[in-house]
């Protein structure tokens, strides 16, 4: 039986404001149950899929529990992250006092969009965000390697304000009856931060750039030392373009999925290596879990949330991320990075070149492809060997 490797919690300051990081699947769960429980008047709650099984129960019962003491409590959660569970469960909260919505996708442009946030605030003054939905999968540490790896942070200080007033401003669109994707747009522009030491970004489908993929094409271009650990790695070609820059300016290093539960986000990812190789980039595959992880760091910038590094997320999904500006905690990060080296198969030009036949070849050519032009779900029943 494997042994999970163990990441030490990252704690610190930046700008008045304490920050927390956990790796550790029962970290991030005992995290996430100790700010419910620890909720004195609001509970703000936003997760792309909310499962019905164990971890969902425990979620669900924390919650009854904090409505009970008397803490406003809402929940929102993806239609179709959550289309295909029962709302036996929701019923219950909902009887309990709960409020409770999805954000239901509808035939049309609507259909394709999802929103694929993780959240939660409390009071207004401590928040968790991350990669990780309420599901036992993604808390489970299974040795096996059937659990995800992921991140949390908590955040504690006056930035979660101004996140409680979007999710106010979110849950108002999402109750509306004829809520557009303009108006949508329009709210996720205006709770973006611009500047700041700590800036909430929120991504969607815009005509434009939106927050998240304008801040991090900035922050590539410029950017010498780049870090990112991606469980679903994408790109389009100017993304790729500016990494192999990156790359050849100092250093490109990429931690990406040896497993999953979507074979064809890993055929996508290994298309897109040969390309990063050839500029000297530094790619590895981690092995002891599924991967799950949303973290980028950029010389002295770190972001964290729930968006991966592929073309839904960057231009489609509604995403959250958090940009920290802070050197002392970009080389914390760095050296957690380096950790997860250690636990990962780096994938070599002279590897990867042995193991392109062309059967490959066109297998990740057509991942690529599937990954960038359909929804994530839609491409789970399109899985085959990556091997």
């Amino acid at each position: 039986m494997n042994v999970l490797p163990h990441y030490p919690a990252i704690e610190a300051k930046v700008a008045d404001h304490r920050l927390k990081f956990v790796f550790g699947g029962a970290e991030r769960f005992a995290l996430l149950l100790d700010v419910i429980a620890d909720a004195r008047a609001t509970l703000q709650l936003y997760f792309y899929a909310f499962g019905i099984d164990e971890a969902g129960r425990q979620v669900a019962d924390a919650l009854i529990a904090a409505r009970d003491r008397g803490v406003e409590v809402s929940l929102l959660v993806d239609g179709f992250g959550t289309h295909d569970q029962p709302d036996q469960m929701f019923v219950e909260m909902i009887e309990a006092g709960i409020k409770f919505a999805r954000f239901e996708p509808r035939y049309g442009r609507r259909y394709l969009l999802r929103n694929h946030q993780k959240m939660l605030i409390a009071d207004a003054k401590c928040a968790v965000v991350g990669g990780s939905n309420i599901e036992v999968a993604y808390f489970a540490d299974d040795p096996a390697g059937h659990s995800w790896h992921d991140i949390y942070m908590r955040i504690e200080g006056d930035a979660v304000a101004r996140l409680a007033r979007y999710y106010s401003a979110l849950a108002v669109w999402v109750a509306a009856p004829n809520s557009g994707i303009l108006s949508l747009v329009k709210l996720l522009g205006q709770h973006s931060d611009g500047d700041g030491v700590l800036r909430w970004l929120f991504g969607g489908p815009s005509k434009r750039l939106n927050a998240i993929t304008r801040a991090l094409r900035e922050d590539v271009v410029r950017g010498n030392q780049i870090d990112m650990v991606q469980a679903y790695f994408a790109p389009n070609w100017g993304f790729l373009r500016k990494l192999g820059q990156a790359a050849m300016r100092e250093r490109f290093r990429l931690i990406t999925a040896s497993r999953s539960d979507n074979n064809t986000t890993i055929a996508a990812a290994r298309h897109c290596y040969g390309r990063l190789l050839k500029r000297s980039a530094q790619i590895y595959e981690y092995l002891p879990e599924m991967l799950h992880m949303k973290l980028v760091v950029i010389d002295d910038v770190i972001y964290v949330g729930s968006a991966n590094f592929d073309m839904r997320s960057l231009y489609l999904n509604t995403e959250i991320m958090l940009r920290i500006d802070d050197a002392g905690l970009a080389d914390q990060m760095r050296d957690a990075i380096d950790v997860h080296c250690a636990h990962s198969k780096q994938v070599t030009r002279e590897a990867h070149h042995a193991d392109s036949s062309w059967l490959r070849r066109a297998r990740w050519l057509l991942g690529y492809l599937i990954v960038t032009a359909l929804d994530y779900r839609l491409t789970r029943n399109l899985n085959w060997k990556t091997d």
